[in-house]
């Protein structure tokens, strides 16, 4: 998940200058005042006020930018996909029904809708997901490259509550409603199943080669759903781009949610 940003809180403050002082009080007409004449508790009680003003500021300003994203998003808007500094992004996804398909990105201010996030490269954009698509194989999301057949798109359905013991059944369960995806299996010369965990939930991993180039697939299963994310890499672009496809593949996770917030996910899909 998310890490907390480095940062450096204030430890010290210095006030304005003797002189820029002095010349503030001529500016006003008054005499230049030194140390033993000013009030020591009135100058004691201002300095300390100024800086627990800054100070206050500050440590405000350190706090929200340390706090991961997870934790801080809630309050400002963020931008999604929100980039990563190295050339990618990362794209939050809602896992939404077909009632409320197509559009998603820019800013956001309402993090608790997410539940899933997973990485683009910069410069990719965002392929409409039709009802249709939406309501027969659960895609929930999709990003292209606009110069090649580069994509990834990710998968989310309901009435899932453990990964099948068949590991590969799991892939075909996911190709009845997807002839793409069932074209590649037929098609594959080769299709390789490993298992990984993330912060304690199992990723089982399909990496598909064939006439199509590659498909790089994680499946998973969390609070009553099964999320997918494919990333498609063609023949031609392999060799360049076949690290940067296991990559978006390997960047899904999950956001853990409460079993209160699970329930009225479900509870809302199955009412839509």
């Amino acid at each position: 998940m998310a890490s907390l940003a480095t940062c450096t809180l204030p430890t010290t403050w210095r006030g304005p200058s003797s002189r820029k002082r002095g010349n503030a009080l001529k500016a006003n007409g008054a005499p230049r005042a030194s140390s033993e004449q000013l009030d020591p508790v009135q100058s004691v009680a201002a300095s300390a006020t100024t800086r627990r003003q800054i100070l206050s500021t500050g440590l405000a300003a350190a706090v929200v930018g340390c706090m991961p994203l997870e934790a801080s998003a809630a309050a400002p808007t963020f931008k999604n996909p929100a980039p990563l500094g190295d050339g990618y992004a990362r794209f939050y996804g809602e896992a939404t029904t077909s009632s409320s398909y197509g559009g998603y990105g820019g800013n956001e201010n309402n993090f608790d809708k997410f539940k899933y996030f997973y990485e683009i490269p910069l410069g990719w954009t965002a392929d409409t997901v039709n009802k249709t698509e939406k309501a027969t194989n659960g895609t929930d999301s999709r990003w292209v490259n606009p110069k090649t057949e580069e994509k990834v798109y990710c998968i989310s359905l309901t009435g899932y509550n453990r990964l099948k013991d068949d590991r590969q059944a799991l892939l075909g369960d996911l190709a009845l409603s997807d002839y793409k995806l069932q074209d590649a299996i037929v098609g594959s010369d080769s299709i390789a199943v490993s298992e990984r965990d993330v912060n304690g939930q199992t990723f089982v991993d399909f990496d598909l080669y064939g006439y199509f180039g590659a498909i790089f697939a994680c499946i998973t299963v969390y609070g009553g759903r099964v999320y997918a994310l494919f990333s498609c890499v063609p023949d031609s672009l392999l060799e360049r781009d076949k690290e940067q496809g296991k990559r978006l593949r390997n960047s899904l996770e999950i956001i853990t949610k409460s079993a209160e917030e699970t329930a009225r996910d479900l509870e809302f899909y199955v009412r839509s």
